[in-house]
């Protein structure tokens, strides 16, 4: 009988293939990666006993069968050992061991004692296929339960990586799922069609195709310094902790790397970052080295004694510069220490307690050491539920504005309101502004905030219709963050044009904070606002960051005093002369004066006289709802 041994030929080609993309200087050594190159070498294996058997019978005869026995029975424990693989190697992807459940360990294990049994059977008896003086050997009726066994243990695989998935992608675990299924369809074609042996190409394929799927190493490791990217350490570390294994993490973030980069070049600085890596990858022992970030590395450690050796040697190192062929650097870096599963038994948690460690770092200080023992976790669990709870509101659009009237002293009415915004979460309930306003700015969602309230305040001035009323404007904070946005002239044109409001009705509130940082982007928006007719106020004037250099350079009509000035002129005789001689100074240089604070009868009748044009506070109203303060306007009229 002559046998179709192309695919065969072509399925060792392809596994060749796969074979040296595996081992060309870029194989993760991560338990998944080491199953696959088994199964790859087992494949492999697997074709040459098949090529080499029909050769001997092809060849030298069908006379010569009982020569070929021993290489036909090895051919059977390799091809169906690879489907036991595949299911050690689906079941590697989750990360949780089938050990750890005593109904996942039964059916783990009884596919394999049923494999064993009949392979070891077969090298004694050769039930698994019979001589035929035509044909050659034919496999028999037994070799149906080693197909069963293949199809179970795809299945399972499958099924468990699905079940217990934690870091693949739903693209990925399709692809895998469905050439799953087609090795099963292989296998049993295979029996209707013994002449053609296409079985084992159509498992090449599907090795290639994993390989570029799910373990091709640029998946894993990070371009640039060739170490485990973040993907791979959330993956590993997601393993360890289903696997209830301890371990430390020290998380190292460059300080003003992109200073070094906009300084040096990115050449320089890739060049730099590859020197670190390898110096933490020496380092690292039996650990394992991740790039976190863009400019943050993490180093996976067994326990606190490798830890505390290794921070001693990070102390030392980065006392020296870091020399590339151009250049010498002097770098430091800001490090925090997390213990898994003291700090955390999570990966989500870990991930979180490493964010917020290296940014209360950072606060500290570059250069220093934090321990996450040491925070107050319950303080960023907090933080991150208020950050939640205004991503929700912001998604909801469940934001409320709220406006404190504020008066006008030589007019004896109100003539202007501030625009508050107001979020209440069902869980943490009213969330103070003072609160989530700077963890917005920290994540970025200011942004759309800001944009939101602004639409807010123009659709309430439109539908209000507020210039019949003795309203002439709405002041609107807003945050540094807005103010440096590319758009944020654009922005504003186009929602005051949408409801018709005129640039004269809308006062925007600058922090002196927000005036001390990116100045000449800062600069550039306001005159652009300014000379369409929007106003500008200074806002917490004296809370701490006072500089007469703001006035002097924007062009603030309205200077607002900061509630702490105000209450502390009515305790402190020296506080109180300040603000006197403060007033006079802003009323020469031509500045209208807002007193915020005003709470009772004697300071309102203090500021007045000392020459303030405005007075707001819970003395006339506290921060009222749209309705409420429409009616208080119309009860004023």
């Amino acid at each position: 009988m002559q046998w179709n041994m192309d695919f065969e030929l072509s399925a060792l080609v392809v596994l060749l293939v796969v074979g040296y993309l595996q081992l060309r200087g870029c194989y993760v050594p991560i338990k998944r990666s080491r199953i696959f190159l088994a199964i790859t070498i087992l494949e492999g294996l697997t074709v040459v006993c098949n090529v080499v058997s029909k050769g001997l019978l092809y060849y030298l005869g069908l006379d010569k069968y009982m020569s070929a026995r021993p290489i036909i029975d090895v051919y059977y424990m390799l091809q169906y050992g690879v489907a036991v693989l595949i299911m050690a190697y689906l079941i590697a992807w989750s990360g949780r061991r089938p050990q750890k459940n005593k109904l996942s360990g039964i059916l783990f294990l009884l596919p394999v004692v049923v494999y064993l049994e009949e392979v070891i059977r077969n090298f004694a008896t050769h039930h698994l296929y019979t001589y035929s003086g035509r044909f050659g050997y034919l496999e028999t009726d037994a070799i149906n339960v080693l197909n069963g066994v293949a199809a179970y243990c795809i299945l399972y695989g499958v099924v468990y990586c699905v079940v217990h998935e934690r870091f693949n992608t739903f693209g990925r675990l399709t692809t895998m799922a469905g050439l799953g299924l087609a090795m099963i369809v292989a296998v049993f074609l295979q029996q209707r069609m013994p002449d053609v042996v296409f079985v084992d190409f159509a498992m090449a394929m599907v090795l290639l195709i994993v390989y570029f799927v799910a373990q091709n190493p640029s998946e894993m490791l990070d371009y640039n310094t060739q170490i485990l990217n973040r993907n791979m350490m959330e993956e590993l570390l997601g393993n360890d902790i289903v696997a209830g294994r301890s371990f430390e993490i020290i998380v190292l973030d460059l300080d003003d790397f992109r200073f070094v980069n906009k300084t040096f070049g990115v050449a320089v600085c890739d060049m730099l970052l590859m020197q670190v890596a390898h110096f933490l990858t020496s380092l690292a022992g039996m650990g394992s080295v991740y790039r976190y970030g863009d400019d943050r590395f993490a180093v996976q450690l067994k326990d606190e004694i490798q830890r505390e050796k290794m921070l001693e040697q990070l102390h030392e190192r980065f006392r020296h510069p870091w020399i590339t062929e151009d250049v010498s650097v002097m770098l430091s870096t800001t490090i925090s220490c997390i213990s898994c599963p003291e700090d955390g038994d999570q990966l989500e948690t870990i991930i979180d307690v490493i964010d917020y460690s290296v940014l209360l770092a950072k606060r500290a200080g570059k250069g220093g050491v934090v321990y996450a023992k040491d925070m107050d976790l319950h303080a960023m669990r907090k933080e991150q539920a208020i950050e939640q709870a205004v991503e929700m509101a912001i998604e909801r659009d469940t934001i409320e504005v709220y406006y404190q009237p504020i008066f006008n002293t030589e007019k004896q009415a109100y003539t202007s309101a501030e625009a508050l915004v107001r979020i209440h979460d069902d869980l943490l309930g009213n969330i103070s502004p003072e609160i989530f306003i700077p963890i917005a700015e920290r994540n970025g969602s200011i942004v759309k905030l800001g944009t939101m309230i602004f639409e807010k305040v123009c659709r309430f001035i439109s539908e209000q219709n507020l210039e019949e009323t003795s309203i002439e404007y709405i002041e609107i904070n807003v945050s540094v963050v807005q103010c440096i946005q590319s758009d944020f002239v654009d922005t504003l044109n186009e929602i005051m044009d949408r409801y018709h409001v005129r640039p004269e009705q809308i006062n925007l509130e600058i922090t002196e904070t927000a005036a001390s940082n990116s100045f000449a982007i800062l600069q550039e928006n306001v005159e652009r606002l300014y000379q369409q007719g929007i106003s500008f106020s200074l806002d917490d004037y004296g809370s701490g960051y006072a500089t007469i250099g703001y006035i002097h350079r924007f062009p603030f009509c309205i200077i607002k005093l900061d509630k702490l000035m105000v209450w502390d002129a009515f305790e402190n005789e020296r506080a109180g002369i300040t603000l006197k001689h403060t007033v006079g100074m802003l009323k020469e240089l031509k500045m209208h004066i807002v007193a915020e604070g005003v709470e009772t009868d004697e300071q309102q009748n203090k500021l007045s006289d000392i020459g303030c044009d405005y007075l707001q506070g819970w003395y006339y109203s506290k921060a009222v709802s749209e309705q409420e303060f429409v009616e208080i306007i119309k009860e004023a009229c």
